[in-house]
């Protein structure tokens, strides 16, 4: 095997131009894949991400909440309950909530909005709310409420005015109240701008059921590491018993990954493209290569050289070739992909205004994830590996006197 890689590299560099071109379509191969697919993956996860900071990794309701999303199937936050978060590891943080529906009026305008209750030190710690507020300030005493600059120039209102707020409370009780506005804030969901409103948790409980406190329709629970999310699961599910549901991110952001999974498909129809014309590439320097070793192989296989250890030297030429090809390939994206990573591309104009609407960051992100690189990785070298099936098959009919003659 030593002479086999000895003669196979000595027979690269005789002609090192045809060598580099052929290692050259190996890198343009390698590094074209990489930075598609790194972009697309760096895209679902930051959609992915977006997302799971709005729901948690995991949410825990009364069973049958979310098939059935009614105040009714609320349920009252206990010691038990408190004292199970804190016994399960891999939980970093807890955030107990309550949604409603309710008409929010001011003056002669009225709108159907999403009423929200957060612990406001908890919600803010954990998403930054107080920086997203554009005038006023801070949830800091009881009766307030923040709400989007879409709804209060709808309303027509300001920080200060009364908001009015009627609904349907627990049990089928009426809800009504009367908040300040303490502040408005600008999220990059247009939906969330125009029909969402936070209030202390405390004042959405007795918004909607004055007479007992704890009542919540979830607890978002934020993991330390996403990995650990099954065993999370299982864990608050064995401890919490059937009384309640513990819903993972994937079941609650089934829209997103449905349509990462649609994106993912055309972006495989596109990198099958490039692995089409990248395989064309790699094959027409592996056949001019081996056109032009023609005399060499009749003068190797008349002094005595077996075929099948010339096949193995073609071989091993290729999978040198596509070695080096794929070491340059990842020495040359591996650091400009690490730095787009922590240094993303913005977006302006309609695209920027396209992720802002779907609450993403106008940002274009890129992947650095170890399956990124091993896939590509794998399927450029398997591409170059194929392309030696033609030397492989003209070595086997390879005719002596033929190669001679011409």
């Amino acid at each position: 095997m030593k002479s086999i890689f000895k003669i196979a590299w000595r027979s690269l560099w005789r002609n090192r131009r045809r060598t580099l071109l052929t290692a050259a379509s190996v890198v343009l191969s390698l590094t074209l894949a990489l930075f598609m697919r790194s972009m697309q993956f760096g895209s679902y996860e930051q959609m992915i991400q977006a997302g799971v900071n709005q729901v948690g990794d995991l949410q825990v309701h009364d069973s049958g909440y979310w098939e059935n999303q009614s105040l009714d199937r609320a349920f009252f936050e206990s010691k038990n309950m408190d004292e199970t978060f804190k016994d399960v590891p891999g939980i970093k943080n807890v955030l107990p909530g309550l949604e409603t529906f309710s008409l929010a009026s001011y003056g002669k305008q009225t709108k159907g909005i999403l009423v929200s209750g957060i612990d406001p030190s908890l919600q803010n710690r954990q998403t930054n709310l107080a920086e997203k507020i554009i005038k006023g300030k801070y949830l800091t005493k009881p009766d307030e409420v923040l709400i989007g600059d879409q709804m209060a120039k709808f309303l027509k209102i300001d920080i200060g005015d009364s908001l009015v707020l009627l609904g349907q409370g627990y049990r089928g009780l009426t809800a009504y109240g009367i908040y300040k506005v303490a502040g408005i804030f600008h999220l990059p969901s247009l939906q969330m701008n125009t029909s969402l409103l936070y209030m202390s948790l405390t004042d959405a409980q007795n918004f909607v059921y004055p007479y007992q406190a704890g009542l919540l329709t979830d607890v978002s629970v934020f993991l330390k590491s996403q990995s650990d999310i099954d065993n999370v699961k299982k864990a608050l599910e064995e401890k919490l018993g059937k009384k309640y549901e513990v819903i993972p991110w994937q079941t609650m952001l089934s829209d997103i990954l449905q349509t990462i999974k649609v994106d993912n498909v055309s972006g495989q129809i596109m990198l099958l493209i490039l692995y089409v014309i990248a395989a064309f590439g790699i094959f027409s320097t592996i056949l001019m290569m081996t056109m032009e070793k023609r005399k060499q192989y009749a003068v190797m296989i008349s002094v005595g050289m077996q075929r099948s250890k010339l096949i193995a030297v073609s071989v091993v030429e290729t999978f040198i070739v596509a070695f080096l090809g794929i070491l340059a390939g990842l020495i040359i994206a591996t650091p400009i992909l690490f730095y787009l990573h922590y240094n993303p591309i913005p977006m302006t104009g309609d695209m920027a205004k396209m992720y802002l609407e779907f609450n993403i960051e106008p940002i274009l992100p890129f992947s650095i994830k170890a399956h990124v690189f091993l896939s590509q990785t794998f399927i450029v070298l398997g591409l170059s590996l194929l392309s030696a099936l033609y030397p492989i098959i003209y070595l086997s009919r390879f005719n002596v006197l033929n190669a001679f003659r011409h």
